[in-house]
């Protein structure tokens, strides 16, 4: 929940000993008091002329999120578990702003009589921040904490040069210093509340916008809090497997799919019964471990795993992105087409708690506990999917799973296209094939086959992007997908296009190639050729219909892009030969492979159409045209 100094709620924040010192510097402070001075003045600007006439909701400035446990029974002493030093900070600004809005500042400064802010076995902090409180400024005795009077001075030295209205701006920062308080569930034991502390200085970074999440939903839930904390920690490691093949338990391929399968439809109670079913789940795995003394003599080799194509390969969906598509198709499948939200701001990863809450409330009277849990489960079966049927990738390339060879024909196929189709896909987009996958794995309530879920995908794909007539491939135009798109058709068909012995080098190149991020559209023959080209252009309108025409037209990264800027078709062939028996990774266009496979010798006026046509021809063959 957002709260500001004047709006915070009625306890006591106590710092625990295992916390860190207050350590924020001269330099800290001071970029804090200039970012809220430039958000004051803006928001005077913004506002109406009187400050009484502004809305008070607006020009909130956030300074971050503070983690909380509740200390006693009464709710009214909490542990700041992490934030104590933007709490400290907002403590010392507090201290002077009393000088210009006292009644205000007092009031956050003090709880019940007494300081709102303490700390755990650091009497003499306590101690110097009373004095603080009172503006005793000058002590000089030995509870100084110098951090803290750095601090100070800084703040006070920021309020002697300001030439505005002192009392409004310390008004402003009463109000519009905004901050959300995140709290853990009081089943936190001592033990857990020290690992999540580590863990945050360890990372030294605030909490992501998803560990807030976690926290809000699961304690809302009933039933086994921690389990489900470990069960949720596991699923946002989206670069690790979730499920991984027993081995040391010998667990056939057999098991191992079949428990793919179970957990697929598994409820959270299903999970909480039987936690072996999630690889290290309260360390259930190792509970039937033998000891090394009796483990018995096994005349099966053991596996290897060391060329295995899945080490190292990583999700390429981050676990905030897998969150909002997971949201996405819950409310999809719940309302239909009465959910109709903004993508662009629904799949707003900066805004991923405003989402949440507007969607699915994790707080206030809206709440819904078994939505939250349904949610879970979801998320929960839809990253077994993900794991074993989305595309992830490697160092230089993609890999799959789909409990099939790495060389298997059918999932070298699916695997391609998925991965053209992540590359032609932006943040916006994911929703579209990642929804289209998983609503088809959890309508069959299992795995699929490679050959079944490629068909589907490109049904669905094909039935979205309906090809244009060939007049609007043309340069200047949103074009990319339909050279990924005509990519794929050709690695798919490389056999039948590179089918002779000398074709032979082709096919390799063809084999090799995978699909990359960041291509821009580059013609082949240039608008404006270097002087020694053989293709020179005229300003007539045919020619400059030809020039930027598709079959003129190839897509490239933009490093090559300016490499080969106007150089003629001859440079640009010597680069595809570059390919042609060396190990210079994957060629950017088998378009452009296509090119020089046809036109080896030149490239004119007349073979541009006739390239154009027959790469169109193979889109055709595949995806119905868009006759308007």
């Amino acid at each position: 929940m957002k709260y500001t100094p004047c709006t915070i709620n009625d306890a006591e924040y106590s710092i625990p000993l295992y916390q860190r010192l207050f350590e924020w510097g001269s330099e800290n402070v001071a970029q804090l008091l200039d970012d809220l001075q430039s958000a004051f003045e803006k928001y005077i600007h913004i506002s109406s002329s009187t400050i009484s006439e502004i809305d008070p909701t607006e020009g909130d400035y956030y300074i971050g999120m503070l983690t909380s446990t509740v200390a006693d029974k009464s709710g009214e002493k909490l542990y700041l578990v992490d934030g104590q030093q933007r709490f400290t900070v907002m403590t010392l600004i507090g201290c002077v702003m009393q000088s210009n809005a006292r009644d205000s500042w007092r009031k956050f400064l003090l709880y019940r009589e007494k300081p709102r802010l303490s700390f755990i076995s650091r009497k003499s902090d306590e101690l110097y921040l009373i004095k603080l409180i009172n503006q005793e400024f000058d002590y000089e005795g030995e509870l100084v904490n110098y951090k803290m009077k750095e601090a100070i001075k800084t703040v006070r030295d920021h309020m002697d040069k300001f030439q505005g209205d002192k009392e409004a701006f310390a008004n402003y920062i009463y109000n519009h210093l905004s901050f959300f308080i995140s709290e853990l569930p009081e089943k936190y034991g001592v033990q857990e509340l020290n690992k999540y502390f580590e863990r945050m200085n360890s990372s030294g970074k605030d909490l992501e916008h998803h560990e807030i999440l976690k926290v809000k939903i699961l304690s809302k839930l009933d039933g086994n809090v921690s389990l489900y904390m470990q069960l949720w920690n596991k699923i946002a490691d989206v670069d690790t497997i979730l499920l991984r093949k027993k081995d040391y338990q010998q667990e056939s391929e057999a098991e191992y799919n079949s428990r793919k399968n179970k957990v697929l439809m598994s409820s959270l109670a299903d999970i909480e019964a039987s936690p072996e079913l999630i690889n290290n789940l309260k360390d259930e795995d190792n509970k039937d471990a033998l000891p090394i003394k009796n483990i018995g003599i096994r005349n099966k080799k053991p596996q290897d795993f060391s060329n295995n194509h899945f080490n190292g390969s990583k999700s390429v969906l981050r676990f905030p992105q897998l969150l909002l598509l997971t949201l996405f198709l819950y409310l999809k499948n719940k309302k239909g087409d009465e959910f109709s939200p903004k993508l662009e701001d629904f799949f707003n990863q900066n805004k991923l708690l405003e989402t949440f809450q507007k969607h699915l409330p994790f707080e206030g009277v809206s709440v819904n506990k078994e939505c939250l849990k349904e949610f879970f489960e979801h998320l929960l079966h839809y990253r077994v999917a993900m794991d074993v049927c989305f595309v992830r990738s490697l160092e230089y390339g993609y890999s799959l799973d789909m409990n099939l060879p790495e060389d298997n024909k059918d999932l070298r196929e699916l695997m391609m296209f998925e991965s053209f189709l992540y590359v032609s896909s932006s943040n916006l987009t994911y929703y579209r094939w990642f929804g289209w996958l998983m609503a088809y794995v959890m309508n069959n309530k299992r795995i699929p086959n490679a050959k079944e879920l490629f068909l589907e995908l490109k049904k669905q794909t094909d039935s979205l992007n309906k090809l244009p007539k060939y007049s609007k491939l043309h340069f200047g135009k949103e074009i990319k997908y339909w050279f990924w798109r005509l990519d794929f058709y050709i690695w798919q068909h490389r056999y039948e296009l590179f089918k002779s012995e000398e074709d032979a080098s082709y096919l390799d190149i063809a084999e090799n190639y995978v699909f990359i991020r960041n291509r821009s559209i580059e013609h082949i023959a240039p608008q404006h050729p270097k002087t020694e080209s053989k293709l020179q252009w005229s300003e007539s309108e045919d020619d400059n219909a030809l020039l930027n025409s598709f079959g003129n037209l190839v897509m490239i990264s933009q490093s090559l892009n300016s490499a080969l800027s106007n150089s003629s078709y001859e440079e640009k062939k010597a680069h595809v030969e570059s390919y042609f028996n060396s190990v210079n990774g994957t060629i950017e266009s088998l378009k452009l492979l296509m090119v020089y496979k046809d036109f080896s010798t030149c490239w004119s006026k007349d073979n541009i159409p006739l390239h154009g046509e027959k790469m169109y021809s193979f889109l055709k063959n595949d995806i119905t045209p868009d006759v308007e």
